[in-house]
């Protein structure tokens, strides 16, 4: 009877949590963020305040982008904690006066939240400080957001963006910023 008893809590409590995943949206990335541990806090705080940069959206950034992991490279070449792509990071590198630049740097938290946080504070500016579009071109890069602006996207986050992958980013962003606002 017993044995029967804790099968049925546990197909019941599986159930719960299957019907609560499926009809609320929840997913396991989401779960996963939870708890997960902020690193490099020192870092974020710094270049947030320097680029006048939301720092919850920073470390949002960052989580989304690498995990806080430093040494994580993408399969389209984008390296370290904030994935800035070679060509942006040389791009970041001579904006800044950054001199003897190499793209092992990227692998130093200091300075890969450094080029990454410019960055991001540099598209917020060229977009109009509009957040959304700042966000879909730190991922999909500048030209495509125009381009998509140009064919009337009005950055509503009630439509899906025209990149699927995008979409997904921009969405983890503000979700992982708003989280990390409440808490």
């Amino acid at each position: 009877m017993r044995k029967n008893l804790n099968k049925l809590i546990i197909v019941f409590l599986l159930t719960v949590f299957l019907g609560f995943l499926f009809f609320n949206n929840l997913d396991l990335w989401t779960v996963r963020r939870n708890f997960s541990t902020i690193r490099y806090q020192k870092e974020i705080d710094k270049y947030a305040e320097q680029f006048s940069l939301d720092k919850e959206l920073l470390t949002a950034l960052i989580y989304v982008e690498s995990r806080f992991n430093k040494n994580i490279k993408s399969h389209k070449g984008a390296i370290g904690l904030m994935q800035l792509m070679p060509t942006t990071a040389f791009w970041i590198a001579e904006e800044l006066n950054y001199e003897d630049f190499k793209l092992e740097d990227l692998t130093n938290p200091e300075t890969n939240i450094k080029f990454g946080s410019w960055y991001f504070a540099y598209l917020y500016q060229k977009f109009d400080k509009n957040l959304i579009k700042a966000i879909a071109a730190y991922n999909a890069g500048e030209d495509n957001v125009r381009q998509w602006t140009n064919q009337g996207w009005q950055a509503d986050l009630e439509l899906k963006l025209p990149f699927s992958e995008t979409d997904n980013f921009v969405r983890r962003v503000i979700s992982t910023r708003n989280y990390y606002q409440r808490n």
